[in-house]
């Protein structure tokens, strides 16, 4: 499938498998709020899934993520 942004076709690409590794940070101090590792088809939304998790645990709190090579 071809995917069009702003008028403008995308280049395809195939989609990634590979697993992600991530932190959530709080952005201000730098604390760690959350950790983990998703691999397979659904793993950018479980990844964004958790974000929002830590993000309405922590509402006053600006947040960061960080992808890692490995896990925590």
């Amino acid at each position: 499938m071809t995917d069009v942004w702003h008028g403008k076709q995308l280049q395809d690409a195939e989609v990634a498998w590979e697993t992600i590794h991530y932190r959530v940070h709080d952005a201000e101090t730098g604390a760690l709020l959350g950790f983990g590792s998703a691999g397979g088809d659904g793993a950018l939304m479980a990844t964004v899934r958790h974000f929002l998790d830590v993000q309405a645990q922590h509402p006053d709190r600006q947040l960061m993520i960080r992808r890692y090579d490995q896990p925590a």
